[in-house]
């Protein structure tokens, strides 16, 4: 006689037969050790089992913690269970459902039942076989030890094979290689024909199918494979690893596992961080000869795919972050040349931040340039003057850093850097144009140090002018969307700059604007100058200068 459990959900649509034919159906939560494997956090790791008899079934409770139910009675011991029970279990309903065999027909490929099974995520450590070493005597019977030993040695090679697949993983980062290994080994180890993997678009958070892989090669061309929605939607909301051995049932696999000819289907979830990203599935088509018998899964195979899916939502996680510490690296490396850290560090948090416009903020502008640098230019070849610019340009950097300045930009032979901008505490808002008179000085100190290099290098000595204004300007990133640049403008921007080219005329190469002065006076040596004469205003601006030389 042939026996079927059918179980359904009294919470959604979800249900599922398994044909009971070992002497003892083990029903429970974990995947390790039951037969038949319900998903409910009311249902206990070994809740309870079936023993048959011959064509008898008994229910056994196994001591769980919500008992079961026959008939809306709890058991206790053992209990006879007839087609006409009804038992629950948790948010599950079981019927017992039994027909005689009927003879079959010579060279006719045997039917496949609907049973279709459910495991929780497995890892590799699910996959050992619990042994029992006190079944084991002299007394053994000796189909049974050999019977045994033939379950530890396929185990074995499941574990080589999940080893061997995680040491894999650990060196590959992009997804195409980590959807073709895991091809490979499933085509390895499994019946499989077909295997896709559909994630999670980030955007629209619909599933996309990202890899289509094919065990014949012929076939690898067709890749607008989709699979059947009915099973990917059961296996997202149960987070659980699905068997299908008869997906032409409507009812099991829906309209495209008919339309595609899929016969055996194992899908699977990827999970990271506790949520489900995608699906790893694999099928095999149905047999048209009929005289073959079909290739379909095994509970074994659910168990090892399910073991794969994990390995491969852990390399897929690890390859996220991978990328994401790549370009958090290059783009450390791209924006750290002229940002401070802490928008660096705002821009890889919020990269939507990164879009044109800005904001109006008080800052400390300081222009530098390099004094007499195009007669220089023609007298030095084009690699020298490359290799003093660059050391020039790296020391004048460091120390704009060091003074909490942010580098604007590199003009020529010139530059331009802001104070009180990119920092968000409030020493360094306060003391921005004291910083920036710091950083002026540090600069002409160093400047006497490359002064003498540079002429025992190059036979020329360089100077540099300083020119400093604080005011109100506007700071953001302006420019297109093709290409941008964090910066500020204004007209004190403007201030700064013919500061800088009047400051041939000051004994330190070093001056500031009053609206500068009035934030430094107690803190920076300077001398007042005689106003003068700037471009773009009607009347004498009053200068000083700072004296770094005492």
């Amino acid at each position: 006689m042939k026996a079927k459990l059918q179980i359904s959900s009294t919470v959604g649509s979800e249900s599922f037969e398994y044909e009971v034919v070992k002497p003892e159906t083990k029903i429970g939560r974990s995947p390790q050790s039951n037969d038949v494997v319900l998903i409910d956090v009311q249902i206990s790791r070994e809740h309870s089992l079936i023993r048959r008899r011959g064509d008898s079934f008994f229910l056994v409770d196994l001591q769980s913690a919500n008992g079961c139910f026959v008939n809306g009675e709890r058991v206790s011991g053992e209990q006879v269970f007839t087609e006409k029970d009804t038992l629950q279990i948790g948010k599950y309903l079981l019927k017992l459902q039994c027909e005689k065999v009927a003879p079959q027909v010579a060279k006719a490929a045997p039917s496949v039942s609907h049973t279709v099974l459910l495991r929780a995520p497995v890892n590799a450590s699910m996959l050992i076989p619990k042994m029992d070493s006190g079944k084991i005597s002299s007394d053994t019977d000796a189909d049974l030890l050999k019977k045994e030993l033939e379950e530890l040695r396929k185990k074995s090679e499941v574990l080589t094979y999940i080893y061997e697949l995680g040491n894999m993983f650990n060196s590959v980062f992009a997804l195409e290689d980590i959807f073709e290994k895991m091809s490979e080994m499933l085509f390895r180890v499994t019946p499989a024909e077909r295997c896709v993997v559909q994630l999670k678009d980030d955007e629209t958070g619909e599933l996309v199918v990202k890899a289509v892989k094919f065990r014949s090669q012929k076939d690898n061309q067709d890749k607008h494979i989709t699979p059947p929605r009915a099973i990917v939607q059961q296996v997202m909301q149960e987070q659980a690893a699905l068997l299908l051995l008869d997906a032409q049932d409507a009812n099991k696999g829906g309209a495209t596992a008919i339309i595609q000819g899929v016969q055996s289907v194992i899908c699977a979830p990827l999970i990271v961080g506790g949520q489900p990203i995608g699906v790893l599935y694999v099928d095999n088509r149905k047999n048209t000869t009929g005289f073959e018998i079909p290739k379909v899964f095994g509970s074994e195979d659910l168990d090892l795919l399910s073991a794969i899916a994990s390995q491969t939502s852990m390399a897929l996680d690890n390859s996220k972050a991978h990328n994401r510490l790549m370009k958090e690296a290059l783009a450390r490396e791209a924006y750290g040349r002229f940002l401070p850290d802490n928008i660096v560090s705002k821009i890889l948090e919020s990269p939507e931040s990164l879009k044109l416009g800005g904001t109006n903020i008080e800052a400390t502008i300081l222009f530098a340039d390099v004094r007499g640098f195009t007669p220089l230019s023609e007298k030095l070849q084009p690699q020298e003057i490359v290799e003093l610019l660059n050391e020039y340009f790296t020391n004048m950097t460091d120390i704009i850093f060091s003074h909490q300045g942010m580098l604007d930009k590199y003009m020529g032979d010139g530059l331009m850097a802001l104070f009180g901008v990119g920092y968000d505490d409030k020493e360094a808002k306060e003391n921005a144009a004291v910083n920036a008179a710091l950083a002026a000085m540090d600069m002409q100190r160093r400047m006497v140090e490359l002064r003498k290099k540079f002429f025992d290098q190059f036979g020329h000595e360089i100077n540099i002018g300083i020119g400093i204004n604080t005011g109100v300007i506007t700071v953001g990133f302006i420019g297109s969307n093709r290409r941008m640049e964090y910066t500020g403008i204004g007209d004190p921007v403007n201030l700064a700059a013919r500061l800088e080219s009047n400051s041939k005329n000051s004994t330190t190469h070093v001056l500031v604007s009053a609206a500068t002065y009035e934030k430094i006076k107690d803190k920076i040596p300077t001398r007042r100058l005689a106003p003068i004469e700037v471009k773009g205003k009607s009347e004498p601006q009053e200068v000083y200068e700072v004296v770094w030389g005492e």
